[in-house]
């Protein structure tokens, strides 16, 4: 059997075992295996191929589940960084304007003042962002939980992450909007 160590595909695998079951799990695992070792085209591969069996198998309310659990951090660093902006604002807007007049990794939106938009410049999936083809929407979903990690540490409050739009579905950004 092939090796599978590769931290996405046991992100995953703890995932479906956490919401569906031992038996999807073992199931997933023996089928997509993804060794650390693996090239940037194996990984796209995997991840295109992820993507197929995930809507094959599951509704789309499951699938968003299980990948914003695949999350490769829990976001709580760039909460930090974030949180000094909104400890200092007077506003949700003067909170927005002042992160984005610093920062550069992501750019934030105002829409009202329990919404805004968080955007990403570029993709930063380690598993897929140096192959320039494009990824079911299924793939990105994980991006929810990273935002929804980040903003819950931000506000203290249970938060909304709903993802508008993504590079490698062919965007221009990842926009992620976010309501508390």
């Amino acid at each position: 059997m092939a090796q599978n160590d590769n931290a996405h595909s046991i992100r995953l695998i703890d995932s479906l075992r956490r919401n569906v079951g031992n038996d999807a799990a073992a199931k997933f695992e023996v089928g997509y295996p993804l060794s650390k070792s693996a090239n940037i085209e194996k990984k796209y591969e995997w991840a295109k191929s992820t993507c197929n069996y995930l809507e094959e198998h599951f509704d789309s309310e499951t699938i968003i589940k299980l990948r914003k659990e695949c999350r490769c951090n829990d976001g709580k660093s760039i909460a930090v960084k974030i949180l000094k902006y909104w400890n200092k604002a007077n506003s949700v807007e003067q909170f927005v304007n002042d992160f984005n007049a610093k920062e550069t990794f992501a750019v934030l939106e105002y829409i009202c003042d329990n919404k805004i938009l968080f955007c990403y410049p570029e993709c930063y999936c380690a598993c897929v962002k140096r192959v320039p083809q494009e990824l079911a929407r299924t793939w990105c979903y994980c991006t929810l939980g990273n935002a929804e990690g980040i903003f819950k540490e931000v506000f203290k409050k249970d938060i909304r992450v709903t993802l508008l739009e993504s590079i490698k579905t062919g965007g221009d950004k990842c926009v992620i909007e976010v309501e508390w």
